[in-house]
């Protein structure tokens, strides 16, 4: 069962949305565009993205506090990957990122192809985790009924 894979973007420089949503439309995913911290908070409790490409300094609700407020509403599995977007990369800006949450940190400018193969890995890694937790409760149920017999 293949689902459309979505992402959805939160920056509140409007040419980086539409730039972001328009390239990755083309590469098949399905895109959903935000502005600001509260409004992805409130789609992501509803929809549940597979990936949210975060700009970190953004008016009102930053985008640190923005993935760690993610970070409790998303559910941990499959897992949402949350990939920041900065034009800001100094070294306090990266360990904040991680810290709360985000799995990757890219630089404005920022190359698109790169962009894509970062969201590609993630899916990759996600299926590769998504794999390991069947193969163990398969196992676990296994051993269970063989205690049983």
């Amino acid at each position: 069962m293949s689902k459309t894979k979505m992402i959805m973007i939160v920056d509140d420089e409007a040419v980086v949305r539409d730039v972001l949503c328009s390239f990755l439309e083309l590469k098949g995913y399905k895109t959903v565009a935000k502005s600001n911290g509260q409004s992805a908070i409130s789609y992501a409790e509803k929809k549940k993205p597979d990936v949210v490409l975060l700009d970190i300094k953004m008016p009102g609700m930053n985008g640190i506090e923005t993935c760690s407020r993610l970070k409790q509403v998303l559910p941990s599995s499959p897992g949402t990957g949350i990939i920041m977007i900065t034009g800001h990369d100094s070294k306090g800006n990266l360990e904040n990122a991680y810290s709360s949450g985000a799995i990757d940190f890219v630089k404005k400018p920022f190359d698109l192809e790169d962009v894509n193969q970062r969201i590609r890995i993630w899916y990759e890694v996600r299926n590769i985790e998504d794999e390991l937790s069947r193969l163990t409760k398969y196992s676990e149920k296994v051993m269970r009924k063989g205690e049983r017999s």
